[in-house]
C-alpha cells in the first residue's frame, strides 16, 4: 500500500460558526462567547472555536476532495480516534487538513468492504497543527 497524503481545500472559521456551533451543541463555555472574559480568564487570551467544530470543519474538508464518490460509494465512518487539540483556531484562521492513509484491510465482518484508516491533521495559516486525530472508515471500493 502506498501511502497518499491528501490535501483539502482551505476555510476561514468564522465568529458566526463559533456562535452557531455553541447553540447547536449547547456548549456556551465564555472561552468561545465571551469576549471580555476570554481576555481575562482564557488560557489564550482570546475566544477560540470549539475543538469539536474544528474536527467537524474538517470532516467537510474531507468531503471536499471527492476522494471518495462520496454519492456511489457506500461507506461509513468507524470513530475518530485519538483525537487531540494542541493549539487553539481563532476567529480568522484559515484552515485545511492533511490525511494520510495509514492502513487498510478487508473487513472480517462485512464481505467485499475495507477498513482504511486515516491519519488527520488539521492545520492553520502558518502551519500550526490545531487538530489531530485518527479517523477508521469502512468502504465497499
Amino acid at each position: 500500500m502506498e501511502s497518499k497524503t491528501i490535501i483539502t481545500p482551505g476555510r476561514t472559521v468564522t465568529e458566526s460558526e463559533i456562535v452557531e456551533f455553541a447553540g447547536l451543541s449547547g456548549d456556551y463555555h465564555p472561552a468561545h462567547t465571551n469576549e471580555l472574559y476570554a481576555a481575562r480568564k482564557s488560557i489564550s487570551g482570546r475566544r477560540v472555536a470549539h475543538g469539536l467544530l474544528i474536527l467537524s470543519i474538517s470532516e467537510g474538508l474531507f468531503f471536499r476532495t471527492n476522494y471518495f464518490d462520496w454519492e456511489n460509494v457506500p461507506l461509513m465512518t468507524l470513530g475518530f480516534e485519538d483525537v487531540r487539540f494542541p493549539n487553539p483556531t481563532y476567529i480568522g484562521d484559515t484552515i485545511h487538513s492533511e490525511l494520510t492513509l495509514e492502513s487498510e484491510r478487508e473487513s472480517k465482518t462485512h464481505r467485499g468492504m475495507k477498513i482504511m484508516v486515516f491519519n488527520v491533521k488539521v492545520l492553520k495559516q502558518d502551519g500550526t497543527i490545531v487538530c489531530q486525530y485518527n479517523h477508521p472508515i469502512i468502504a465497499r471500493l
